[in-house]
């Protein structure tokens, strides 16, 4: 018996246990897995809570009942397995009218975000692919530059740029090979330069030092990728963020774009026929993008001049929290203080710098590897970066969704970063002058084709980029990403953050975890302890 008083018959039992992982309400806590319905049913069941008494799982059998008594059909002709879909063809119309009814019509948001779906996306340049994975609101897993050679993909060719023909083409073709040819060469000389430089020592093993050259060797090479270089990706996205992300694509002058949007919502649609049915071109988002060029005209703002040689990447302060340290202080302790957020800052303020060194102190003193900085640690005014970085290093970057990204339109004219390895290996020559012919044949395309000119700026060259992070995430991402296993481009920009962060709130930089110090000791012992994890897991396996 239910909750609310509602028997189950046997078949009705098992046909529950088809969809939800328990049947029985225990009398407090019933908690349960949903299982096996069609993503738009799922919504419409969550939806109802807000108006209906009973539980998922009467609503359910409810719901189900109606759509076959409407067939002439009885619940007992429903199949007990889960295979194939038996539902939509029962429940899809009834819960698509409730999602139209709710969801479209009246604007309730929140009842696209019940429906889930799962996207992979492949063959697609890395420019779209950075696009996309702004939205923090998704979760996404992407092929690695790291791990993976790119020698075998291919390259996006803009239809726009093919369609004028002439130099426009030829220089974006030109660039195209002339980057790729150097990273396939690249990639081999910097691994046999490894192998030589750091030969395989006594009490190593071999898998975890050579992965950790291949590591090494294609993070330097990655340089000379274009943002044109295909790639995947895994997404996993709610109805209300998807219609998002297809709304921006389909409203964006790249054809690309557009392309993915529209196959993006064809997709989806299989699971979502209802909830996607106003994802669609933003004419708001178009003229947006129009205007904003004859604005920049108006104020007299005009892109920078080219600079396309070596150039340092940068990492700036814009602005922080002047009260940080008092505002995370005040913030811990609000939830069970039952005070006003003023006469909590007003008494941390009171304190002097060594009581309140003493008191996070305390309050942090059990934190360990892996727990997570509290949710307090928000309270306070983001830091606000702006960074002059290379692209590739800025793909890593922008997976930290949870922050505000915002990067300029792709140039050369910052000039060009220089990986230290790829000058050991004697390739500087040869990847400078490849990259300055790469930076007047970019800037070609960009003459008549601003967008598409992205497609052939190498990884190699320095962007724009704003990144805001919260007081909580800028200690995760320096936590994160200053570990010595990680590429040493964003690596660097994690310890400036850090660097940044110290000078401004010493108390809260205390408790950060930066790794500073070497890299490659650091990394390999990362591989060999991946090793090592593996070895104990099949060890297990076999006892058992």
């Amino acid at each position: 018996m239910t909750a609310t008083g509602r028997s189950y018959s046997e078949f009705e039992r098992r046909l529950l246990s088809t969809y939800f992982s328990v049947v029985d309400s225990p009398e407090h806590a019933d908690i349960y897995l949903v299982r096996n319905l069609p993503q738009e049913v799922a919504a419409t069941l969550n939806g109802v809570y807000s108006r209906s008494s009973k539980s998922m799982r009467d609503q359910f059998l409810d719901r189900l009942q109606q759509g076959l008594e409407a067939q002439g059909r009885r619940l007992e002709d429903m199949p007990l397995a889960a295979g194939g879909d038996p539902l939509s063809g029962v429940m899809t119309d009834k819960a698509g009218q409730f999602l139209k009814t709710y969801a479209i019509d009246h604007g309730h948001n929140s009842l696209r975000e019940g429906a889930v779906v799962h996207l992979a996306v492949e063959k697609v340049s890395q420019l779209v692919t950075r696009f996309v994975q702004r939205e923090r609101r998704c979760s996404f897993e992407e092929s690695s530059t790291r791990y993976i050679s790119f020698s075998a993909e291919s390259h996006w060719r803009d239809p726009d740029v093919a369609a004028a023909g002439g130099e426009i083409a030829a220089a974006y073709e030109r660039v195209l090979a002339t980057t790729f040819a150097l990273y396939q060469q690249a990639s081999e000389t910097l691994l046999e330069h490894l192998k030589r430089e750091r030969p395989l020592q006594a009490g190593e093993k071999e898998g975890p030092w050579l992965r950790t050259l291949k590591a090494e060797a294609f993070d330097a090479a990655r340089y000379l990728l274009t943002p044109a270089i295909r790639t995947k990706w895994g997404m996993v996205a709610d109805a209300r963020t998807l219609s998002d992300v297809i709304s921006e694509l389909a409203s964006h002058p790249l054809a690309e774009f557009r392309l993915v949007g529209e196959r993006m919502r064809q997709q989806a649609e299989q699971a979502l026929p209802t909830l996607l049915r106003h994802a669609g071109e933003s004419a708001f988002q178009r003229a947006l993008r129009a205007e904003l060029p004859r604005v920049l005209a108006d104020l007299g703002i005009a892109p920078p001049a080219p600079r396309p040689g070596p150039a340092e990447p940068t990492t700036l302060l814009l602005s922080h929290d002047p009260e940080l340290d008092d505002r995370l202080l005040a913030s811990l302790l609000y939830e069970p203080s039952g005070q006003p957020f003023a006469a909590l800052m007003a008494t941390v303020k009171a304190m002097t710098g060594g009581q309140r060194a003493a008191l996070l102190e305390r309050l942090m003193a059990q934190r360990g590897r892996f727990d997570p900085w509290p949710l307090a640690l928000e309270g306070a005014m983001p830091f606000d970066f702006e960074l002059l970085v290379d692209f590739g290093a800025y793909r890593d970057i922008g997976r930290h969704r949870k922050s505000l990204q915002q990067m300029q339109t792709m140039t050369t004219a910052h000039g060009f970063a220089v990986p230290p390895l790829l000058a050991a290996a004697g390739l500087a020559d040869s990847y400078a002058a490849v990259l300055e012919r790469a930076a007047a044949d970019q800037q070609i395309v960009a003459a008549e084709f601003p967008d598409a000119a992205a497609y052939v700026t190498p990884f190699a060259f320095l962007q724009r980029v704003r990144i805001q992070f919260d007081p909580r995430q800028t200690a995760y991402f320096v936590e994160l990403r200053s570990g010595p296993e990680g590429h040493f481009s964003y690596r660097q920009v994690a310890l400036e953050m850090f660097a940044h962060v110290r000078e401004v709130s010493p108390l809260f930089a205390r408790f950060i975890r930066a790794q500073e110090g070497g890299a490659f000791l650091g990394r390999l012992e990362s591989e060999m302890t991946a090793d090592e994890r593996r070895l104990r897991r099949m060890q297990a396996a076999g006892d058992s």
